[in-house]
């Protein structure tokens, strides 16, 4: 069967417009997916920051001046300080860097930073006369909310509004003790075992298992006065 058009012109439209819906349905789309929940809209996010310091590698040690740098990144990064931070500490595979490098962590861990927030790494493209050493910080993203606001009234198609959530993710945020928690699990501590086998010998035997109670604790009211 052959089909005939009755002008020229309605033919080549035809033919554009099928050419015209070939190419947009082949366009990939760009668009974000869209949430998969409602409470999803917003996510608690953590960003990092790496502030490096390059020390050269000196035979006889830390330097004095290496040593106020180190100080630094200690006041920052021991737990006495309470501060979101981890530092990593780069060098070449080349034993000489990594003696080097190993002077600097226990040169750190003995200003109290801990040995969990240290971590030492060989990079093969590290210039083996220089160690770094990266200080890392860590903040939580605290969404921007109410920048643009909709009609709330409008629930005829029962779906969220774009600000629904983002007011308790920035209030989580700005209340993340420690931002490497958003995105790993805190290190588990090990168990104090002999604490462990005290509390359990005294629940068998039905004995009290809390600590003795201190006789300055107790109270009384004051009857000077009445």
């Amino acid at each position: 069967m052959t089909l005939r058009f009755a002008s020229p012109a309605l033919a080549i439209l035809l033919a554009t417009a099928g050419l015209t819906a070939c190419a947009t349905g082949k366009q990939a789309s760009i668009a974000p997916p869209a949430p998969l929940t409602p409470t999803s809209q917003f996510a608690l996010t953590a960003d990092s920051r790496i502030e490096p310091i390059h020390l050269r590698v000196n035979p006889t040690g830390i330097s004095a001046n290496q040593a106020r740098a180190l100080d630094q990144v200690a006041s920052e990064a021991a737990w006495t300080a309470n501060q979101p931070v981890d530092v990593q500490i780069i060098t070449s595979p080349d034993p000489a860097s990594m003696a080097a490098g190993k002077a600097i962590s226990g040169y750190l861990m003995g200003r109290d930073v801990s040995s969990d927030t240290v971590s030492q790494y060989s990079v093969q493209s590290q210039p083996v006369e220089i160690v770094t050493v990266n200080l890392i910080r860590y903040r939580a993203n605290v969404p921007a909310c109410g920048q643009h606001w909709e009609n709330l009234a409008a629930t005829r198609k029962n779906s969220p509004f774009a600000n629904f959530g983002c007011a308790v993710t920035a209030n989580l945020a700005a209340q993340v003790a420690d931002p490497r928690d958003l995105a790993n699990p805190a290190t588990a501590t090990p168990g104090d075992a002999a604490r462990k086998s005290a509390i359990l010998d005294k629940y068998r035997k039905g004995e009290v298992t809390s600590a003795a109670k201190d006789d300055q604790s107790n109270g009384a009211i004051a009857q000077a006065i009445k």
